[in-house]
Formats: structure tokens, C-alpha cells, sequence
């Protein structure tokens, strides 16, 4: 039997709809394409972890507590964590050939992020200083290198060091050593909002953020990140009233994003993510580039809280470590 011509377009509208029910389904922020891997491990660790600090009247900030963790997972005594090796698994059996520009760097982002997380917290104590933390990253220096420079994850049978992933996967510089130890700075500029949105366990870096970062919202994301981290003193600390400008040093680290030796493009960048009160001294002062920088402060974004004891330390539970808050 032949469809009368009103029930063949009733089907067609039929099908449009489901199609686009199907189409609007696929794209649903959250939802994880093939490519990439499985983020709710990731998050969790950062819900369970990673705290807001933010006075009255200061910019938003955030410390990870790496004390609790390393004492959650026994580390003191197993040498090894369960879940930090999980988690590696889940965020790097994926292929970064893969995905698209957007999903690559979103990927290379939430991993860089954990990776620095894992390495930190595995080598939080230093060697025979019994229940001694390190200090900052820049200290953690062992025998596969320095805390940057030492090999940190496997990708297609290539080993990356923090600062090789970091320039391979996150910058996009495929010419880039993956073996690179961060003492030379990058040659190939990039976004500048990256460096807002890379944690490097520092204080000076960006302040580790409590969402996943995702293709879909990833510019939002970046810009969001780098508001954040330029209304931190330890970024940006300016004073209107003496018309001064004061840029943290990270900023000359960085500097192939901002156009040289001379960061002759970090006004604009300022300008544009900065807080009203640079912007203000910028616009009053005709600035075209900060008046002063300082140096960074490498100090451990470590959360400030009363220390857990550790396991085999005296009054502690070897068994069982409890979170106190």
C-alpha cells in the first residue's frame, strides 16, 4: 500500500524530531565522547581533597591536602597508592591522536593537573627525615630526576616527564623533547591562560581548580582560570593609589606566550582576565608593562591544617588514619 502524502510527512517529522532528540543527547555537557577517558575518578579526588580558601573580602584560592592522602593510602608503610596508580590508568590508556584539538587539551589539562597531584603526594616526605614533608615542589629531586624532569607517565610507549607532557599535549608543541627537564624555557608560544590553568603545586602556579575540564566549555573554562589566578597576589598585586603594578616572575617563565624577554604582550593579556584594580592602574598610568616583578613563591600549595599523624608515628593508628576537619 502506497503512504498517503499526510502520513509520509508525519514520518518525516517524526524522524527530524529523533534525530534531533539524538543530536542534542550526543552533545549534553558531562556526557564523555569515546576519545576521552573517564573523569569521575578524577573529580572525586578533587572533591575529597581539594579546598576552598577564601577570606572575607580576598580572591577565591584553593590548597590540596597531599598530607591526608598520602596518609588515606597507607603510603607510609605500602609505598605505593592504589588508587593514585587507578587513577593514572583511567586518565592515560587513552590515545591523544584521538581527539580533537579541544578534547586534547581539556585531556592534557585534568592529566597534567593529576599527574603533578601523584608525583607530589608519592614523594611528599623527605629521605630519612622521618615525618618530614618537602617544602615545595622545586625540592623533590630523587634519583629519576627532579620533580619536573623525572618521568612521570608512558604515552604510546614514549615516557614523558611533567614538563614534556605539559609542552607536547597541553601547548601542542610536537617538536617538543618529552623527556624535557623545564630548564630551558618553551621556545613555540601558546594560549597564555594555560599557565592559569596548569597546577604545578606551587603557590605561584595556578590555583588548582575543583572542576573537570571539559571540550565543550573548555574556552569558558580558561578564561575562567585565568581571572582567578590573576586576582592572586601571588600573580598580580597591584596598587592604585601609588600607581604601581607588581607581576610575579612566572610571567618571564612563560614568556614565549607573551611575546619575548620583554612581555610586551602582558598588559594586553592583564587587561583583558586581570582584576579591576590592575586594569585601573594600567588605563590611569598608561602602563605598557608592570612596573616591578617579584619572584615567585614556590612554597607547596599544601592545605594549612592541623597535621595528621602519620602512620608509626607516636599516638597514631598504624591500621587506620581517620580525616580530621
Amino acid at each position: 500500500m502506497t503512504p498517503s502524502r499526510a502520513s509520509h510527512s508525519a514520518y518525516l517529522r517524526g524522524l527530524v524530531r529523533a534525530l534531533v532528540v539524538t543530536a542534542l543527547v550526543a552533545v549534553v555537557p558531562g556526557t564523555t565522547n569515546a576519545a576521552e577517558p573517564d573523569y569521575s575518578g578524577w573529580q572525586a579526588l578533587l572533591q575529597k581533597y581539594l579546598h576552598v580558601v577564601q577570606a572575607k573580602g580576598q580572591p577565591w584560592d584553593s590548597r590540596f591536602d597531599y598530607e591526608q592522602l598520602y596518609v588515606d593510602e597507607k603510603i607510609w608503610t605500602l609505598h605505593r597508592s592504589d588508587l593514585l596508580a587507578t587513577l593514572h590508568g583511567q586518565l592515560l590508556s587513552v590515545s591523544p591522536a584521538d581527539m580533537t584539538p579541544r578534547e586534547r587539551t581539556a585531556w592534557a589539562i585534568n592529566a597534567y593537573n593529576f599527574l603533578v597531584i601523584e608525583r607530589l603526594t608519592l614523594h611528599l616526605l623527605v629521605p630519612r627525615r622521618q615525618f618530614t614533608r618537602y617544602d615545595s615542589p622545586k625540592q623533590v629531586n630523587d634519583e629519576d630526576g627532579t620533580f619536573f624532569g623525572a618521568p612521570v607517565a608512558s604515552i604510546g610507549g614514549q615516557s614523558y616527564t611533567l614538563t614534556g607532557f605539559e609542552r607536547r599535549f597541553a601547548y601542542g608543541d610536537t617538536a617538543a623533547d618529552p623527556m624535557a627537564d623545564g630548564t630551558t624555557p618553551r621556545e613555540r608560544p601558546g594560549d597564555p591562560r594555560l599557565m592559569c590553568a596548569l597546577a604545578k603545586a606551587g603557590l605561584c602556579s595556578g590555583p588548582l581548580l575543583p572542576w573537570i575540564y571539559r571540550a565543550d566549555s573548555l574556552e569558558a573554562q580558561l578564561d575562567r582560570a585565568a581571572r582567578l589566578a590573576l586576582a592572586l597576589p601571588a600573580y598580580l598585586r597591584a596598587d592604585p593609589a601609588a600607581g604601581s603594578l607588581a607581576a610575579s616572575n612566572r610571567f618571564f617563565d612563560e614568556r614565549a606566550d607573551f611575546g619575548g624577554p620583554q612581555t610586551p604582550g602582558l598588559v594586553a593579556f592583564v587587561s583583558k582576565h586581570g582584576p579591576a584594580s590592575a586594569r585601573r592602574v594600567i588605563q590611569t598610568k598608561k602602563l605598557l608593562r608592570p612596573t616591578l616583578f617579584f619572584e615567585p613563591d614556590w612554597k607547596l600549595n599544601q592545605l594549612d591544617r592541623p597535621k595528621p599523624k602519620l602512620p608509626g608515628a607516636a599516638g597514631a593508628d598504624s591500621t587506620k588514619a581517620t580525616k580530621k576537619g
